[in-house]
C-alpha cells in the first residue's frame, strides 16, 4: 500500500498536478493521497479541483492541517520524506521495497524539518527546487521498477 502525502503547498496548480500524477501513474498504485498545510489559493481553489481529480480515479483525497495529524490518524509500516537535490542522504533508489504500508512525504513550497522526524530519502539528480509533481513521478517510477524486478525474481524460482 502506497500513500502520498503532500505538505506545505500554496499553489493550486502544484496540488492538482500532484494528485493527477499520483493517481494517474500506472506502474505503482497509490492507494491514498493526503494533503497537509495548504494555504492561500491551494486551499481555496486547489482542494476542490484536487477532489475532482481524486473522484475521477475513484480514490480518496484526505485533507489534514498538519503532518502530526497524518501520524495520529493513520498507521504506516514505513514513512519516508523524499527530498530532491539533496546529497549525503540515503538515495531513493537504495530503498528496499516489500509488502509494507508505505507513506512518502513530499514538500510543496513550505517545509519545517522539525515536523517530520522520519527517514529522508534523496533524489540527488533533481534540482533542489523541483516541483513536487516531478519528485512524486520519479519516486513512483523508481518504486514501480523495483516492484517489477522483485516480481520477475520471484517468478523465476
Amino acid at each position: 500500500m502506497i500513500t502520498v502525502v503532500l505538505s506545505g503547498v500554496t499553489s493550486p496548480h502544484r496540488l492538482v498536478e500532484s494528485v493527477k500524477v499520483a493517481y494517474g501513474f500506472r506502474g505503482a498504485s497509490v492507494d491514498m493521497f493526503i494533503v497537509t498545510k495548504t494555504t492561500g489559493l491551494a486551499s481555496q481553489v486547489g482542494i476542490p479541483e484536487a477532489y475532482k481529480v481524486a473522484l475521477k480515479y475513484g480514490k480518496p483525497l484526505v485533507v489534514l492541517s498538519s503532518l502530526k495529524d497524518v501520524f495520529e490518524y493513520f498507521r504506516f509500516s514505513e514513512v519516508y520524506i523524499v527530498l530532491p537535490g539533496q546529497s549525503g542522504l540515503r538515495k531513493l533508489e537504495d530503498l528496499e521495497i516489500g509488502g509494507s504500508k508505505y507513506a512518502f512525504i513530499f514538500i510543496g513550497e513550505e517545509y519545517s524539518r522539525s515536523e517530520a522526524p522520519i527517514e529522508a530519502l534523496s533524489i540527488p539528480e533533481l534540482p533542489v527546487d523541483s516541483p513536487p509533481q516531478v519528485t512524486i513521478a520519479l519516486t513512483l517510477y523508481t518504486i514501480s521498477s523495483k516492484m517489477k524486478s522483485l516480481s520477475s525474481e520471484s517468478g523465476g524460482r
